[in-house]
């Protein structure tokens, strides 16, 4: 890695926050659900925590410098971002795993240990199409601008030829697992919410950049569907 490249303190922090979210995850269900000993549990996690570790070295030799980009709030987010992007991660780290494991203490809704898998299916699909646009665009910020600072394109190429937003639809599926994966049914009542969250912010998104980032209507006319192929 050359001195163009080097990870910063920020390139670190977006390295790092998987970890960070998952641990806390971790803690607040293992809390509500008054329990340590939970297998399905340890299990999400430990592929989680193996997942982040292969994504954190092929982000280090691959996309080190929008690493850099990703660790903090660039200036110029816009506002609306701000919230929803604040709101989900609030429901996804905190929300669900505690609703999950209040419902796995008190056995409201559980569901049988054999959907865990469908929970880590989930997961795999989800950081694929996490890892894969930002791979091939060098504008996958964290959060919602027009990048003018950096010359600001549309990407047609890999997944961008097929959907115009894939970061989110892997954002939408990675919305999904815990409640498979922790066995409660009763946790799915705020992934609804974060997955309204994504289809807002897909909106919103896409019509910032109708505005604002030229080319994109010419692409939007070539890419038709948003988030789900041939649905939306």
């Amino acid at each position: 890695m050359n001195k163009q490249t080097k990870l910063t303190r920020t390139g670190i922090n977006a390295l790092t926050s998987p970890f960070r979210w998952i641990i806390v995850t971790g803690i607040i269900y293992f809390i509500a659900s008054g329990r340590v000993d939970i297998l399905r549990a340890w299990l999400y996690i430990g592929v989680y925590i193996v997942g982040s570790l292969i994504n954190s070295l092929l982000f280090m030799k691959k996309v080190p410098e929008l690493l850099n980009q990703r660790g903090k709030m660039q200036e110029g987010t816009k506002k609306w971002d701000k919230i929803v992007i604040v709101t989900y991660f609030l429901f996804a780290i905190v929300v669900t795993p505690l609703i999950a494991g209040l419902d796995y203490r008190f056995g409201i809704f559980p569901l049988p240990y054999n959907l865990v898998y469908i929970g880590l299916g989930l997961y795999v699909i989800s950081d694929v199409l996490s890892i894969w646009p930002m791979l091939h665009n060098p504008f996958f910020e964290g959060t919602v601008r027009i990048q003018k600072d950096k010359g600001h394109k549309v990407i047609e190429t890999g997944p961008y030829s097929i959907i115009r937003h894939p970061g989110y639809l892997g954002m939408l599926l990675g919305s999904l697992p815990i409640p498979f994966a922790f066995g409660s049914a009763l946790s799915f009542i705020p992934v609804i919410i974060m997955v309204l969250l994504v289809f807002i912010r897909t909106y919103y998104e896409d019509k910032t950049l109708m505005i604002e980032l030229e080319g994109y209507k010419e692409y939007s006319k070539k890419v038709r569907y948003r988030l789900i192929p041939f649905i939306w």
